[in-house]
């Protein structure tokens, strides 16, 4: 466009174009250029097609196969973001002459969150259960089917925002969000542990070595969409060589303190 405008000029007699309108155009353009300079682009980062959220406790007998399928999606699959939130509801359980395990990982912030997701009746078997996989926030199925989880992964993405997560060197984070979708969301910004092994000395699963990915340790809302192309900056807390984290745009009551709708984008936090 400027260049189109600057061949345009050159053919009008320079005698009939006054300092004044000169002054005033190169100011429009100016501002032009910082407003695009700050917004997020149309291809922001699209690379994470899923959210795999499994609902487990280290007090669970079933749980260990749903985590090794965790882990496995996360090595082998990386257009998705595959997060444990740990449970507390398994901590207070006395397994007979093993005793109770408190898992060190549980929040009852996370349980919450897999309460509201049962309130929404997603498709699939619902409930409050462990193991749970909920894919996107709108499906749920028992978190150790491999060929469930393997069919909903091959599915496209349905999400209707774009987003990018980016980490300077200097722990800046600069988050974007672009799309069609007029709906507002909240930005939710998750950081977890990569791995983690564990040895379990009492409850249901005493005397086994537990191995846990991407294991949550802080949600919380770090913005909201309202419709509009939206760039978020922030300053990120250092992350060690064993921690990540991503984004993740939710349809969420902030009134009832609850999700109320299906996630509509995310992104997998890159250094910039």
């Amino acid at each position: 466009m400027l260049f189109n405008l600057s061949n345009q000029l050159s053919n009008v007699n320079k005698g009939m174009i006054i300092m004044s309108f000169r002054t005033r155009i190169f100011g429009i353009f100016t501002a032009i250029l910082v407003v695009f300079a700050y917004l997020p682009v149309s291809s922001a980062d699209s690379k994470t097609k899923h959210v795999f959220e499994l609902f487990t406790s280290q007090g669970c007998y079933s749980c260990p196969p749903a985590e090794s399928l965790l882990t496995q999606i996360v090595k082998e699959d990386e257009e998705v973001l595959a997060l444990e939130f740990h449970v507390d509801y398994w901590d207070t359980l006395v397994y007979g002459s093993a005793g109770q395990w408190k898992d060190p990982f549980s929040s009852p912030e996370y349980s919450q969150r897999q309460r509201n997701y049962n309130r929404m009746r997603l498709a699939g078997r619902t409930g409050v259960y462990t193991p749970q996989m909920v894919v996107n926030g709108s499906f749920v199925f028992v978190g150790s089917k491999s060929l469930q989880a393997q069919n909903l992964i091959d599915k496209e993405s349905e999400f209707r925002l774009q987003a990018s997560a980016e980490v300077s060197e200097h722990g800046q984070l600069t988050i974007k969000v672009d799309g069609d979708h007029s709906a507002s969301a909240d930005v939710w910004l998750v950081t977890f542990d990569r791995h983690h092994v564990t040895e379990i000395p009492s409850g249901e699963n005493m005397g086994k070595t537990l191995t846990n990915s991407n294991v949550v340790r802080d949600f919380r809302s770090i913005g909201q969409w309202q419709g509009e192309p939206l760039v978020i900056e922030s300053e990120l807390e250092p992350l060690s060589d064993n921690q990540g984290c991503a984004i993740i745009i939710q349809k969420y009551n902030a009134f009832q303190k609850r999700i109320t709708g299906p996630i509509l984008g995310a992104a997998k936090c890159e250094s910039a």
